[in-house]
């Protein structure tokens, strides 16, 4: 099968309408490619973002049904000032200057105000002999049955900077930095996480120019991030039109909060979700998923949500979404008994149904499935769990879609409260759905469409504030949908770091909540790994154990159980922070779980920092990947002070950290107020009734966010020690006791203040304990104490 590349020329005619250019392009082009102009055209929505389309067969139409994207979130009236000069057009945005060649194609972007170059499509990029490494904008053709020709992929080529960083395409398992890496977005099943391969590929990369760029697409993805050439990346799509969104920050906050506004933001999922899920593929009775459910409330080991893995169902028949009521009796009776313990229930499941069920019987009558092109289902061996025979539901069909969320009501109604949305990832390409589309355009879309059905039937049945599932696969607007896991990691120190390295690359992806199997999936893990484990998923933005053996920590030893039980007790202490970056996320599209790059952006000793992290602003989590030793942790700039210590570091170093096993590294911002609360069995509803306040005063101030469920408000809490004075200003916040706790670790000073004002008012000094600096207000309940 030969191709040829045909690239675009120059310009022949452009015109401007609105917020929009439009340009008729030439081609460069072998004798045997038809001679014709081909469209591209420039939309910007605000100053920093803009939408780029070329199409190689405009007389075909496009749509854009999916991913849907809101570009009305983020227009605004912009005043575009065009000029030609040189052959030359420039748009200027007020914040981005466009620069398009005339005569001779070019495209560059530029900072308006600094005039840098922040990205450039590549045309200069020879070997000794002059040939082009990489290809120009444009497209490929390849023949077909000796003689027509079809277009097979579009995309084009960008400079790459000596220094600049890329970021993102999803939840990745390989290098953090995607520099010298080629990668292909097409979902699969990855078998773990060493590879190249994955479940939650995203069409979006961040580059340390300060932008970001989403190729607007649902078909196969190619990227070289300077693999093949170091002074160069490529990126193509396999479809006759290359798309793409552009936003420019430079901050990486900047952009992600104005992607996640295009693309899709999460609701804040129900705060029992936060706490710790208990799971292992798996419980296979109801006195087993008992008997767990017993044990950890004996070991006084905080957990909210018991998850059932296959055996729910019957054998050979999941997922028909029909229960073993020999395994599991009454399951409506049992669902109600868990709830009495503070216990909800997570039920798995997949797309596919197995054929020899009245499900599959069903669907294949009513034409639910997705078919093979003859109009018959397309039925496929060894789908999941077990070697049997199971066809997909097509979520392009309302009634599929209506049968299927039918399905799940039921099982709400009995008092299910989520389902974990596993697989989704084996559309094949000759696979043909109900809105006339291909495998070739759906695969990567069929997870979305799949975790939408079943999120919006949670919403529907449960209520808003409950909707939340456990979804593994993801494209470009999951985040839609929380919650998310990384898949199937190794049970060894390699799979623990990898679960962080995707989870830091989804993070930097839209993904704004993310998980992962405490102690990896396949096999049995050391006990020092499974408890390391333990340490770095508790400070997750959500935590499981899973695995296909045990999971539970009384498995690994009493020093596993204890140090466990430790770390889920500070999990629970610090809900009340990790639900205020919950309800950040939801407003802001930012994620949980953060690299530090994220916050650090201008830093470069954190652009390829991927074994520690920042549980929202305030808080730095280094893992450790030994069994105990020494951890080396860098704190970037500011003043930091060890969690469990109390000693200070000043940030721009790095500190070498001595670790016993039942010890991990956690650091808190100066600067910050931490909301948390006394730890419980499980997770309470609504504002604590008492709120504490940590407060790590930097030059005499601190500032933070405490999320007022019962008020549903973001509160800003300031504090600040002046001349004697402590001045707090809580912002309204409802709870009915506060207790705050306040240091100040950048001075040596440690005199007691004169006085405790909040809110305007005087508090009055308390000298029942001689050895603590306390004052209270009764008509608050408010303590502080200093």
């Amino acid at each position: 099968m030969t191709s040829e590349r045909i690239t675009v020329a120059a310009v022949t005619e452009y015109a401007v309408e609105g917020d929009s250019i439009h340009f008729d392009c030439e081609i460069a082009a072998p004798e045997t490619v038809t001679q014709r102009t081909i469209p591209v055209t420039l939309t910007v929505y605000d100053p920093r973002t803009f939408r780029f389309e070329l199409q190689a067969n405009p007389e075909v139409p496009t749509d854009s049904e999916y991913p849907p994207l809101d570009t009305d979130a983020v227009a605004s009236d912009i005043d575009l000032e065009v000029t030609e000069a040189d052959g030359v057009l420039t748009v200027d945005t007020g914040r981005l200057e466009i620069a398009i060649g005339l005569n001779e194609w070019s495209f560059a972007v530029r900072d308006a105000e600094t005039g840098a170059t922040v990205f450039e499509e590549q045309r200069a990029d020879p070997d000794v002999f002059g040939r082009q490494r990489v290809d120009a904008l444009g497209f490929t053709q390849e023949e077909i049955n000796h003689n027509p020709r079809r277009v097979a992929e579009t995309g084009t080529s960008f400079r790459l900077s000596p220094d600049e960083k890329i970021y993102g395409a999803g939840e990745q398992f390989v290098d953090f930095d995607r520099r010298g890496r080629e990668l292909d977005l097409w979902h699969e099943e990855p078998l773990g996480t060493e590879t190249e391969r994955a479940y939650k590929n995203i069409p979006f990369h961040l580059s340390t120019n300060g932008y970001g760029l989403l190729l607007d697409t649902t078909a196969r993805v190619h990227y070289d991030f300077g693999k093949s050439s170091t002074a160069s990346g490529t990126m193509s799509v396999a479809d006759d039109k290359f798309a793409f969104v552009f936003f420019y920050g430079p901050s990486f906050r900047e952009i992600i909060q104005r992607y996640t506004a295009i693309t899709g933001r999460p609701s804040r999922p129900p705060k029992w979700s936060f706490g710790t899920w208990m799971s292992r593929l798996g419980y296979e009775s109801r006195e087993e998923l008992e008997a767990v459910a017993d044990r950890l409330r004996a070991e006084e080991i905080p957990s909210d949500v018991l998850h059932l893995d296959p055996f729910w169902m019957r054998a050979n028949k999941s997922t028909d979404l029909e229960w073993d009521t020999e395994q599991f009796p009454d399951p409506e009776g049992m669902i109600s008994e868990l709830r009495e313990e503070d216990f909800r229930l997570s039920l798995w499941e997949h797309p596919h149904v197995p054929v020899g069920t009245d499900a599959f019987a069903e669907g294949s009558a009513e034409g639910y499935f997705v078919t093979d092109g003859t109009g018959s289902p397309y039925v496929m061996d060894h789908t999941c769990q077990g070697d049997y025979r199971g066809a997909l539901v097509d979520f392009t069909d309302p009634d599929a879609v209506e049968w299927w969320k039918d399905k799940h009501r039921r099982l709400l109604e009995q008092g299910v409260a989520v389902f974990k949305t596993d697989y989704g990832e084996y559309v094949p390409e000759d696979a043909v759905f109900a809105n006339g589309k291909s495998g070739k355009v759906m695969h990567n879309l069929y997870p979305y469409l799949y975790n939408e059905a079943v999120y919006e039937t949670v919403e529907e049945v449960n209520g808003p504030e409950e909707a939340v599932v456990w979804g593994r696969a993801a494209w470009t607007g999951s985040q839609a949908f929380p919650m998310h896991w990384g898949g199937d990691p190794q049970t060894s120190w390699n799979g623990m770091s990898a679960a962080l390295r995707g989870g830091l690359s989804a993070s930097l992806s839209g993904i704004a909540f993310w998980s992962h199997d405490i102690g990896g999936f396949r096999g049995t893990p050391s006990d020092a790994v499974y408890t390391r484990w333990a340490q770095f998923g508790l400070l997750s933005s959500n935590s499981r154990c899973h695995g296909t053996t045990p999971r539970e920590p009384w498995e690994f030893g009493e020093d596993a159980l204890d140090i466990f039980r430790e770390y889920a007790r500070l999990r629970y202490r610090l809900l009340p922070y990790v639900y205020t970056y919950a309800e950040v996320a939801a407003r802001t599209g930012l994620p949980v779980v953060r690299p530090l790059v994220l916050e650090y952006q201008d830093d470069p000793s954190v652009h390829r920092l991927d074994t520690q992290f920042l549980l929202g602003e305030d808080m730095l989590v280094a893992p450790v990947f030994t069994e105990r030793g020494t951890r080396s942790v860098y704190l970037p700039e500011g003043q930091w002070r060890e969690f469990r210590t109390d000693e200070y570091y000043p940030g721009n170093q790095t500190v070498d950290i001595d670790v016993g096993l039942d010890e991990m590294p956690i650091f808190v911002r100066a600067g910050s107020v931490i909301p948390q609360r006394e730890p419980t069995q499980s997770v309470e509803p609504g504002t604590p009734e008492r709120l504490e306040l940590d407060v790590l005063l930097a030059d005499g101030e601190a500032e933070g966010r405490f999320y007022d469920a019962d008020a549903d408000e973001l509160e800003n809490i300031s504090v600040e020690l002046t001349d004697g004075t402590v001045l707090i200003d809580l912002d309204g916040a409802s709870p009915d006791r506060i207790r705050l706790d306040i240091r100040d670790g950048s001075t040596d000073d440690d005199s007691e203040p004169d006085d405790v004002v909040v809110d305007g008012e005087s508090l009055e000094r308390v000298d029942a304990d001689p050895a603590v600096a306390e004052w209270t207000m009764t008509t608050t309940g408010l303590t502080v104490t200093v």
